[in-house]
């Protein structure tokens, strides 16, 4: 499209412009002020643990009001990453990446680069930061290593999430949301003085949100992708008086039986082919798709829908079919939060301390073979074999059953404690410090059941004399563990402002983390093990074979307080429980200097020291179980400049990157699993910048983009016939064949330096313009967004079947703002041309190669953005 290059064309120009300047990227806000006349509104931020307007703070930082999100419709967590330099975010995963810099797995042993704070308080779970414009005052985004003021790992950055407070007066606001795939919404929100107690204020809110139709439709079962019931409910309360703020609020929410995750589908389908081989690599047991290579005995296949020979997402990626519905609950989601800060003579002191816990529960299609319909099916014998020899009733052609059921479960809690000292006199020197505390309760069992498959309820012992108990669950496999994660912290800043233009700033903070765990792990193999214990030589005579005693790892390596031992009592009988322990610690600080030559300009420099704790790959009982902290030196520049109507945030950064904690697919024994591995060395280098400018009454222009090259930079050679330094091994592609691949020897090893870190990238591209026309009964404000965003890869290996492909969307909002502020209309389109989104790329899955027979290739897969969506919103408030 000629006008998205000239778009592109003249972000890089401006930013080659800005280039010649320092760099200091912060998000100005452009609200309703901006919307309704040539002013661009002055924001106060928290980035540093005390109020300052955002053009006067010397860190990048980008904040998104109430009110800019209601105008622009930035409704949800992917909408903030859309115009937030430098941050992505799987909405399937519940992932935040900033700057490259990630978690790249599901385990809470191993911890997110990117901390998430609500209110000031800690929380392993992002999406309720996209809870909208009525609860939520404002959202800020701190980017780079957050060392030194924040309590938890933010070797990343941090997000942190302001509520709107009890009000003085009495008021509220009623809400009802309607559009497209039967979505509603309904919340509304009462505030007002407690009455009869003097300084004690109240705010009660709730929502009930529903969607019943999915984005995906299923050819043999209901439509899925963010189909949900969502209630939620907050109540806080807020005294003040001449020495005392304390506020506390309370929380809790519900899924009931969602069908998909915001945004796109649990178990994403593959775009591929159907694997049509028997067995996959890799698996525990038979492939659901291998009737459709024509393999099957005729006449055997049971549910595959008239006309369909291969997969129909090849067709329309938002079509699937799976026998097995996917199905979310989360209850038992409390979260309760405490503030209280006392004023003394010239400083304050000030506790922040609360409690969170949720219960989840996914059942789902097992993502490798999610997108099968078959429920049924007959292996044939090989001529002159066992089963054929010995004949019925004795022996008959195996009936795979193959419905998988793939159940996760999370059952966290988490409390923390913090008590800081700040300095609120006039001096030059400014001073805040603190001590912080963290513990964190896990149990994460994950079952993968063939619920109807008999033979896994009796498995065989893998060699005489090992023992095979009974499994009445049907699980073929069984990954659990439980663990105890702590976090203690000691830490300062100093601003000294050395004179009326120059300020100094110095920070440090010590960190220490211990994790403590228990893992578990069944592994039952229902598939062809040799030619002997095959389909078609014993046919319906073919056990399942418990392999859990040769699968494990029984090496005391790093991390490693106990070998496992077998259990012949407990939560699964026959299961293998191993211990974990370890602990590490690090300083972290932050130095700086800023320059302020005139009220309108700030100029400064910063270099920060960022630390996360080690990680477990806990649940598999594997080798290799411990991965080593990370660490980054990031080195910044900024700008940021305000002249009349226009607004100028700009930033360079450079960051050296230590052992990155990356997860690596390593084939053990019979299974793929997925390692920790730590890459020696990595960049991530950029600029980021915002502009918005106000060139008329009531127009209102902004334009984010942000630059962020990532490079592995440790390297790989053969030395004495051995792969030596960052050799890895990709399980899609074993032997390094692969278009791309740069092998190392014959080892099946490849380098991977060069290449970009996971979910990074390189470029990204947000504009907005709005413009309010005036009437007599009201207001009529237009909105419209434009983003792009540059591809960006699953793993380290750079391969097309990790690819998230580059996208864009447009959206369109429109709101009437009825006198006095009494109530809004609002119609809204996102999505408008429909486009395909990737919020995240999700790694390929093997598949058969779909000409010649033999061999395997891999399909793409992807974390898709919603289609199209419009509605219309109704607002009142009193």
């Amino acid at each position: 499209m000629p006008w998205k290059r000239s778009l592109l064309a003249s972000s890089a120009l401006l930013a080659a412009v800005i280039a010649t300047n320092a760099h200091a990227q912060t998000r100005p806000a452009a609200t309703a002020a901006a919307a309704a006349g040539n002013t661009i509104e002055e924001l106060v931020v928290t980035a540093e643990r005390r109020s300052a307007n955002l053009q006067d703070v010397p860190v990048a930082v980008t904040a998104f009001s109430a009110r800019e999100r209601a105008i622009e419709g930035i409704t949800t967590v992917q909408d903030m990453t859309n115009f937030t330099p430098g941050l992505t975010y799987s909405s399937q995963l519940d992932r935040p990446v900033m700057r490259g810099l990630a978690r790249n797995n599901n385990i809470y042993l191993s911890d997110s680069a990117v901390a998430v704070y609500y209110d000031d308080f800690f929380s392993n779970s992002t999406f309720l930061v996209g809870r909208d414009d009525m609860l939520i005052d404002q959202v800020e985004v701190l980017l780079g290593p957050q060392g030194t003021l924040y309590g938890r790992n933010a070797v990343g950055g941090l997000i942190n999430t302001l509520s709107k407070h009890p009000q003085e007066d009495f008021g509220g606001e009623f809400r009802i949301v309607a559009g497209n795939y039967g979505y509603t919404k309904i919340e509304g929100t009462v505030t007002g003085p407690v009455p009869g107690i003097n300084g004690l204020t109240y705010r009660l809110s709730a929502y009930d949100l529903n969607q019943t139709q999915g984005y995906f439709k299923n050819l043999v079962g209901p439509t899925e992708g963010d189909v949900r019931h969502d209630p939620y409910f907050d109540a806080m309360l807020e005294y003040k008086n001449d020495k005392n703020d304390i506020w506390l609020d309370a929380y809790t929410l519900w899924f009931n039986n969602d069908r998909g995750g915001p945004g796109g589908l649990l178990g994403i389908p593959t775009a591929g082919h159907y694997d049509t081989s028997e067995t996959q690599p890799g698996q525990l047991v038979f492939n659901p798709n291998f009737p459709f290579g024509g393999g099957a005995v005729p006449g055997s296949v049971v549910g595959i829908p008239p006309g369909l020979t291969d997969n129909p997402a090849q067709r329309d990626i938002r079509t699937f079919a799976h026998a097995q519905p996917t199905d979310i609950v989360l209850n038992a989601t409390y979260t309760v939060t405490l503030h209280w800060t006392h004023h003394f003579d010239g400083f304050d002191m000030k506790y922040i301390g609360g409690y969170s816990q949720y219960h989840y529960n996914l059942h789902t299609a097992y993502f490798n073979n999610d997108n099968s319909p078959v429920t049924s099916y007959q292996i044939p014998l090989a001529p002159g074999g066992t089963c054929a020899t010995l004949g019925p009733p004795t022996c008959t052609p195996l009936t795979v059953r193959p419905r998988q059921i793939f159940q996760y479960e999370a059952h966290p809690n988490w409390s923390s404690h913090e008590l800081d000292f700040s300095s609120t006199n006039e001096s030059p020197v400014q001073w805040i410090g603190g001590v912080y505390r963290y513990d964190e309760f896990d149990n994460n069992p994950e079952t993968f059941q063939e619920p109807d498959q008999p033979q896994i309820g009796a498995p065989q012992p893998v060699a005489p004399g090992l023992p095979a108990p009974p499994n009445p669950s049907l699980n073929y496999l069984v990954l659990d563990y439980q663990d105890h994660i702590s976090s203690t912290a000691v830490f300062g800043q100093v601003d000294w402002k050395v004179t009326d233009q120059i300020k100094l700033t110095g920070g440090l903070r010590y960190t220490y983390d211990e994790k403590h765990g228990q893992e578990e792990a069944r592994y039952i193999a229902f598939q062809d093990l040799s030619a002997a214990v095959s389909a078609e030589n014993l046919g319906s005579l073919l056990p399942a074979v418990d392999i859990t005693p040769v699968q494990v790892s029984n090496v005391l390596s790093k991390g490693v307080c106990s070998l496992p031992t077998l259990q012949t009592t407990g939560k699964f009988a026959g299961d293998d429980v191993r211990c974990l322990k370890d602990h590490s610690d690090a300083f972290t600080g932050t130095a700086g200097i800023s320059w302020t030559p005139d009220r309108d300009t700030l100029v400064y420099g910063r270099y920060n020291r960022g630390y996360k704790a080690f990680g477990f790959n806990a649940g598999f009982i594997g080798a290799n179980v411990e991965a080593l902290p990370e660490h980054v030196d990031d080195f910044e520049v900024g700008f940021k400049k305000t002249m009349g109507n226009f607004v100028l945030d700009a930033d360079a950064f450079y960051y050296n990157y230590e052992d990155a904690q990356i997860p690596i697919g390593v084939p053990v024994g019979a299974v793929n699993v997925t390692e920790f591995i730590n890459i020696p060395k990595s960049i991530s280098k950029g600029i980021e910048f915002t502009a918005i400018w106000n060139p008329l009454d009531n127009l209102n222009l902004s334009l984010v983009y942000g630059f962020d090259d990532t490079r592995i930079q440790s390297g790989c050679s053969l030395v004495g016939g051995v792969a030596t330094g960052t050799c890895l091994v990709d399980v899609a592609d074993p032997a390094a064949t692969a278009v791309g691949a740069r092998p190392i020897g014959a080892t099946g090893a490849q380098a991977v330096s060069g290449n970009a870190l996971p979910q990074a990238p390189k470029n990204k591209v947000a504009f907005n313009a709005n413009y309010t026309f005036r009437f007599d009964p009201g207001n009529l404000i237009l909105s419209g967004s434009y983003i792009w965003k540059d591809k960006s890869w699953d793993s380290v290996f750079e391969r097309a079947y990790d690819e998230a492909p580059a996208w864009d969307q447009v959206d369109l909002r429109a709101t009437w703002q009825g006198n006095h502020d009494k109530y809004e209309l609002v119609a809204y389109v996102r999505n408008v041309f429909n486009t395909l989104g990737y919020d995240a790329a999700a790694g390929g899955y093997p598949i058969a190669a779909p000409v010649g027979g033999g061999g395997f290739t891999q399909a793409p897969a992807y974390d898709l953005t919603p289609p199209r969506t419009y509605g219309f919103e109704v607002h009142y408030k009193f």
